[in-house]
């Protein structure tokens, strides 16, 4: 009958952690070159490293939003123009963009009406020589069905990205989501969970998937040559890079995770 009552989840170990950012005078630990500074400060890769552990994952890179982290997660895959990516119907727009940022197209799929997840038969049924990926969301906490998903994805060799905004330390069969697929993008917008204020960070198994989402997040362009890169698909950076300060906070915020999901 009225509005939920606003929530501050923030407390003085977020305060105090993001003062002392603010008193080392470095608020993003960044650099668009190659070296120890490509990869962000000792916050945002900290961050990382909890954030994938927590969710049972080998890499974890930053971003600073879910948007962002679902543009590199296609860009990282090598999804080019006239590749088909399966979304489905009903989900936030950037899950159908961030296929259109590489200029492929969005193919959408039904969902169960029972469960606004995404239908396997639906995304069977859509399957093309060109479907490169299918994206996948766990709306509302609720795990996609992901047995099938993953058998077609199987069959026909289709890569999976998962959009977890919703859902951080859900389960499905008592595995992790964002560790089901080939890459996983969480959120840490302020409405989230486990929020930085703005922010996402992606999750992945795959070694080189993490570094070519480092390469987009970073000015990859401007780095490929010293690194050095082979593959150089989507490879013309963006900046998505997370800061120090926002890093901070997530550190705090991953420490009490468990009591924040619960609520």
């Amino acid at each position: 009958s009225k509005p939920f009552p606003s929530q501050n989840t923030m407390d003085d170990s977020e305060i105090k952690a993001s003062k002392k950012v603010i008193e080392s005078g470095i608020l993003s630990g960044f650099l668009g070159a190659w070296g120890d500074a490509f990869y962000g400060g000792p916050r945002v890769q900290k961050f990382e490293k909890m954030f994938s552990k927590m969710h049972d994952s080998e890499y974890g890179v930053s971003v600073n939003s879910c948007t962002s982290g679902l543009i590199a997660a296609v860009g990282a895959l090598g999804c080019e123009p006239g590749d088909e990516v399966i979304v489905p119907a009903l989900t936030m727009s950037a899950t159908a963009t961030a296929a259109v940022i590489f200029n492929c197209v969005p193919i959408f799929a039904d969902v169960n009406p029972i469960t606004s997840s995404i239908d396997p038969l639906s995304v069977k049924k859509l399957i093309t020589s060109r479907t490169k990926a299918i994206i996948v969301t766990h709306w509302f906490g609720y795990p996609v069905d992901m047995d099938p998903i993953l058998k077609i994805a199987r069959k026909y060799n289709i890569s999976i990205i998962e959009d977890c905004a919703q859902a951080p330390l859900a389960t499905y069969k008592g595995k992790k989501v964002g560790t089901l697929g080939d890459i996983g993008v969480f959120s840490l917008n302020y409405h989230k969970h486990i929020h930085t204020g703005e922010g996402g960070i992606a999750l992945t198994n795959n070694k080189k998937l993490a570094e070519r989402m480092q390469l987009i997040r970073n000015h990859g362009e401007a780095v490929v040559a010293r690194k050095p890169t082979k593959d150089f698909r989507n490879l013309l950076g963006f900046n998505f890079r997370l800061g120090e300060i926002e890093a901070a906070i997530g550190i705090e915020q991953l420490k009490k995770a468990d009591k924040l999901i619960d609520k």
